[in-house]
This record gives structure tokens, sequence and C-alpha cells, in this order.
């Protein structure tokens, strides 16, 4: 990863953090859904230099790396946020430094599911009562990630979900990059700094 670009949210009483990171993230998804292979996987990885997985905190930074400027000029991440421009502030493309402290996967992690979405789903799969199905699970630890995450909204369902995002250091830097369409990976790395 040679270049990057930084987006600051911009917070205020009106607009809370956890919106903008909604609203943001929702349009940068879209912006890597346009530049996407055809094995659906981009060129430009994320990552969230104030991350803090001891409060459950993104922060209000996220940076855009990829391996050339012309990567992330496809992106055309300022159209793609242009209606948000009052709440963000968005860098030119810049280069990496020389000196950074290391390298990180920050990748999606799949949640389990509750004792009660699982007992919803039960009831509904055997046709029993919910209470029987939740009464059938009583007991049984509930395994919940505890990763910072951004709500997100499929356009294609229209369903809710929270996009979990754990971060792991690694040593190793990939030359070969590939990201899904939220800029994650578990295999590929970014730089942090």
């Amino acid at each position: 990863m040679k270049c990057f670009i930084e987006i600051t949210l911009l917070p205020s009483n009106e607009i809370p953090l956890y919106f903008l990171w909604e609203k943001t993230y929702q349009q940068l998804h879209l912006a890597l859904v346009e530049t996407q292979d055809a094995n659906k996987q981009v060129k430009v990885g994320v990552s969230f230099p104030e991350y803090n997985e001891q409060r459950f905190h993104l922060g209000s930074k996220i940076r855009l790396l990829a391996p050339s400027a012309s990567d992330l000029e496809a992106v055309n991440i300022n159209k793609w946020l242009s209606r948000l421009s009052d709440y963000i502030h968005i860098t030119s493309i810049r280069d990496v430094p020389d000196k950074i402290e290391g390298y990180a996967h920050y990748s999606r992690v799949n949640k389990r599911k509750s004792n009660v979405e699982k007992a919803k789903s039960n009831a509904e799969r055997l046709g029993i009562p919910y209470k029987q199905a939740l009464e059938k699970l009583e007991g049984r630890n509930e395994e919940l990630s505890k990763a910072p995450f951004i709500h997100m909204k499929s356009l294609s369902t229209g369903q809710r979900f929270r996009l979990l995002i754990a971060l792991e250091r690694t040593s190793d830097n990939q030359s070969e990059q590939r990201f899904s369409t939220y800029g994650l990976s578990s295999t590929s790395s970014v730089p942090l700094f």
C-alpha cells in the first residue's frame, strides 16, 4: 500500500458520530462495489487509526489505502460523499509514510446469534411457540462479539445489520492485496501509522 486518503467525521450536537459512520460507510461501500473485479474484490483497503477495542470504538477517522493513486482515484470518493461534505473532511491523495508502526488486518466479524434471536428463528422453523423455543435455549451461553461496529442497511433486502470490525496486528505485508467491498480482509494487510 503506497497511497491513502483520510476521511474525518465531524459530528455535532444535531448529527452524532454513529449516524455519520452509517451514512459515510454506506456510501463508501457503494463506491467500492463500483470498482470490484469479477471475483467481487477491490484493491482498496480501509484502516481505522483511532480504533479502540477496549472502548468498542472506531474513532472518527477512516483511511482508504491502495497500491497506487490511480486505484484511489477510481473510487471517486469525493463524488460518493458529496452530500455529506458539511459533516466530513476528505484529504487529497497522500503517500503512506516511510515510517510505520506495522501492519494489520481489519476484517468483518460474524457475530453469533443471541439466544433471543435463536429462539425466534427456531420457533418459526420448528413451528413451536416462542416461549417454548426460548426455554430450550435456557442455560446456554451467548457468545456475542464485542468488536466495534457500524450500523448498515442492506440495499438488496432492506434489513439493518451491524458490520462488526475486528483488528488483528500482523508483521506480514502481502504483495497481493484484495479486499471485500467493505474494504475489509482477514488476509490482506494495511499499514498502521
